[in-house]
């Protein structure tokens, strides 16, 4: 088996920073002693995604303008984690109530994975909510206008192979998420 070996960064610079991104730029050598400069990494807060099941057997999504696309996209209530969260599960939580207006019985962490490490340096949690139901008003971020729709849990698996769902990393959410609540199996 062959060993690979990190790269060693021998300089960074930040290029950009605002309260959403940071744009690194690396002067990096690979351990075959080719030298990659610059080599541009994101550094974003970490995510969080609910997948969210009602009683009657719905699960809770959104629909919402997404600009870089330029289109409206289904996708799972979630965003961005807040320092004020303690953990994945509450950001989880506030994420859902804020979007959504819907709060639920039992929220759990099912994975935390990364949505693209060549590139980006954070992650995105799932959280799986249980005995989702409505509770109150959305309380949306400037520039958020979200719909929400309840799609039949059967239905889920043709939304993903039909393309309805563009965003992969929700497509990995759902799929981890629902094999967790025993709803499919792969």
């Amino acid at each position: 088996m062959t060993v690979l070996k990190p790269w060693t960064v021998t300089a960074s610079r930040i290029v950009l920073a605002d309260r959403w991104i940071r744009v690194r730029a690396d002067s990096c050598r690979a351990a075959t002693g080719d030298v990659i400069d610059p080599f541009y990494v994101l550094e974003y807060s970490d995510w969080v995604h609910v997948v969210a099941l009602t009683d009657d057997d719905r699960l809770v999504m959104n629909r919402q303008y997404r600009h870089a696309a330029g289109e409206v996209h289904l996708e799972l209530p979630g965003g961005v984690l807040d320092a004020a969260d303690a953990d994945p599960v509450a950001g989880g939580r506030r994420e859902f109530r804020e979007e959504t207006g819907f709060g639920a019985r039992e929220f759990r962490h099912v994975v935390s994975l990364r949505p693209n490490p060549a590139t980006h340096t954070n992650r995105v949690h799932t959280v799986l909510a249980l005995g989702a139901a409505a509770e109150g008003a959305q309380s949306f971020d400037n520039g958020e206008e979200i719909a929400v729709e309840l799609i039949p849990v059967p239905e889920v698996l043709r939304v993903i192979r039909e393309g309805e769902v563009q965003q992969s990393t929700h497509v990995a959410s759902l799929l981890l998420a629902l094999a967790a609540a025993g709803r499919v199996t792969f």
